[in-house]
């Protein structure tokens, strides 16, 4: 079966300039991925898509296939199926390539490694289901709340019947790091959810998720403490 890594790294980002091409523990922030997906045994091809010379440049260096998108996909406001959807209609119309699912790899997301990879295409072929979404355990997700303007918490429980933690039931959220999903369902319903979506759980350490500098310094942090993720 065909499996087809995509790497979407567009140039532009505001929480972190020219993120996806930060430095993390000596290379940039888009090779951890891309290391990744080439170390993957189940994966078939790693493509990244970008709009970036530069980050072209850099993924061809790292082994990568590049597929350039046009500057309307390659806005803040760009979803990411779209962009998948692009990939998908340039190998078809070049070369009739039309793989078996889409893995959805996000640079943001550098700890994963290609265990998860092959534990998420594992599973799909496992299951024969649609889609395999990685999520990460939330911790007391129900004691949350939001903070007005003044500052006062305004919760999402009541005070009055405050859960203990050992009886809540085990949540879990979407954390980004990897998405199998059946090329038939994201053409039909242009979204990489849908059908029978089956949960890879992650370590939550393992799902950290670069948004803010703060966040890369974490991920250093965590590299230098638990070695590069396998």
């Amino acid at each position: 079966m065909e499996f087809l890594g995509i790497i979407p790294a567009r140039g532009g980002s505001k929480g972190i300039p020219r993120k996806n091409l930060q430095p993390l523990a000596g290379k940039p922030l888009v090779v951890w991925t891309i290391e990744a997906a080439l170390r993957s045994q189940l994966l078939t091809r790693t493509v990244v898509s970008t709009d970036d010379d530069e980050i072209a440049a850099i993924a061809r260096q790292a082994g990568a296939e590049v597929i350039m998108r046009p500057p309307e996909l390659a806005q803040d406001t760009s979803p990411t199926e779209p962009v998948l959807l692009h990939v998908l209609d340039e190998l078809q119309a070049q070369e009739g390539y039309i793989p078996d699912a889409v893995v959805l790899l996000q640079c943001t997301c550098p700890l994963r490694g290609a265990s998860v990879i092959d534990q998420g295409i594992q599973m799909w072929l496992d299951t024969g289901c649609d889609v395999v979404m990685s999520v990460a355990p939330l911790q007391h997700y129900n004691l949350r709340g939001e903070i007005d303007p003044q500052g006062r918490f305004q919760p999402e429980y009541d005070y009055n019947s405050r859960p203990r933690s050992q009886d809540v039931p085990d949540k879990f959220s979407e954390n980004g790091a990897l998405f199998v999903t059946r090329t038939s369902i994201l053409r039909k319903l242009g979204n990489r959810l849908g059908g029978d979506v089956r949960a890879l759980v992650m370590d939550w350490v393992r799902s950290v998720d670069i948004d803010t500098p703060e966040d890369l310094e974490l991920a250093e942090k965590l590299i230098k403490a638990l070695g590069a993720p396998e």
